[in-house]
């Protein structure tokens, strides 16, 4: 590869920063709670990803990344995961990894002995959404206090280094080859949705990337539904949605095309929506918050203000996840920040939406957005 992947360095100095996010909320260990689905915690701070699979086995598909803060990290994974744990943070069956990787039955004398035993600790818990009950009341019988649930990592993830947006960007890369492929030549009249969608998914993998989950339609929902055996014909709206992985790192892009001749009032919607997403960049900067960007786009027409079917502007976190870190309306924006903007247009009228999903990254001086497709683009006959 031409760029630096992320490596153990980067999962210490990650480490680090929660410490000292740990010390500035008062918290004397954090237990970070990850599974096979939802694996991006412990890959955040590990680079570890449970195993996806099921045996009646404690901790199987599991991950618990406990932190002291005067103490060094632990991993606990399945008793009989513990090489694989270490293989993959290593990469190399020679090397150490640089945690200390522990067998998951040894997770209630390894919290009692920093947490319990009546001494009076604060602890936080990230995943406390999906970790299972039986395991949460291990933990807090193990504990002197209650455990605070903390947005503490979500915090830390939503700014991205340079390594995390140049994979973003990757991503995004993959995204639009995509469209440019189906643009030119996949996409024609009388190929069936199920097909294009077949098409998206081998073309995704065959550019790198490692996961993709494609919709892709006649324009009803704007992508999400299945796709069916219906055929494009001329003057149809065609609806793309596609979050796809690279080294771990996620594209999510939402795309209308026109295809031949389409209506004024939807070249109209177009247009809106072009123009909305240009006002919400224009309101990313450092110091501006979320709701800015989203009132800008709101306030560019009628169409976009009125929310519906699609129609209006958010935006949420991505990075090891497609969706992470909330809503970006509920953020301050500093520089490193990754986000996907969605604006859309909808005409009552004529019932037709028009609507775009990119990635962006805030800049010193405003923003960047990843996805470089044309969002007002329409297929010609």
């Amino acid at each position: 590869m031409l760029y630096s992947a992320i490596t153990p360095d980067d999962h210490i100095k990650r480490i680090e920063k929660t410490k000292a996010m740990m010390k500035e909320r008062d918290l004397d260990l954090l237990l970070v709670y990850s599974d096979a689905w939802r694996s991006s915690n412990s890959r955040y701070l590990t680079g570890y990803k449970p195993y996806c699979g099921y045996f009646n086995v404690s901790g199987y598909s599991q991950a618990l990344t406990v932190i002291p803060l005067e103490d060094d990290p632990k991993l606990f994974v399945c008793d009989f995961m513990t090489d694989w744990a270490a293989r993959t943070i290593a990469g190399t069956t020679k090397e150490k990894p640089f945690i200390e990787i522990k067998k998951w039955l040894e997770i209630d004398d390894t919290i009692a002995s920093y947490a319990g035993n009546g001494k009076q600790r604060k602890v936080g818990l990230v995943g406390k959404e999906f970790v299972p009950w039986d395991l949460y009341e291990s933990m807090r019988s193990n504990v002197s206090t209650e455990i605070q649930m903390t947005d503490l990592l979500d915090i830390q993830r939503r700014v991205k280094s340079q390594k995390e947006i140049k994979l973003l960007e990757m991503a995004s890369n993959i995204n639009d080859l995509i469209c440019e492929e189906l643009t030119h030549g996949i996409i024609r009249h009388g190929i069936t949705e199920k097909q294009v969608q077949r098409k998206i998914e081998e073309l995704g993998h065959g550019y790198g990337a490692e996961y993709v989950d494609a919709n892709f339609m006649k324009s009803r929902d704007l992508g999400w539904a299945n796709a069916t055996d219906a055929t494009i014909d001329d003057g149809d709206l065609l609806s793309l949605h596609v979050i796809l992985q690279y080294d771990g790192y996620n594209s999510d892009n939402d795309r209308v095309f026109g295809f031949g001749k389409i209506t004024k009032q939807e070249e109209e919607l177009a247009e809106i929506t072009k123009q909305a997403a240009k006002n919400f960049l224009s309101a990313v900067k450092p110091g501006a918050s979320g709701m800015d960007a989203v009132i800008a786009a709101c306030g560019t027409h009628d169409y976009v203000a009125a929310g519906e079917k699609s129609s209006g502007a958010s935006g949420h976190g991505i990075g090891l996840d497609g969706e992470e870190c909330g809503l970006i309306s509920e953020w301050t924006f500093e520089e490193g920040m990754a986000f996907t903007m969605s604006t859309g247009a909808y005409n009552k009228e004529i019932e037709s939406t028009w609507a775009t999903e990119d990635v962006v990254v805030v800049t010193e001086s405003g923003a960047r957005k990843l996805t470089k497709f044309p969002i007002d683009y329409i297929i010609k006959r």
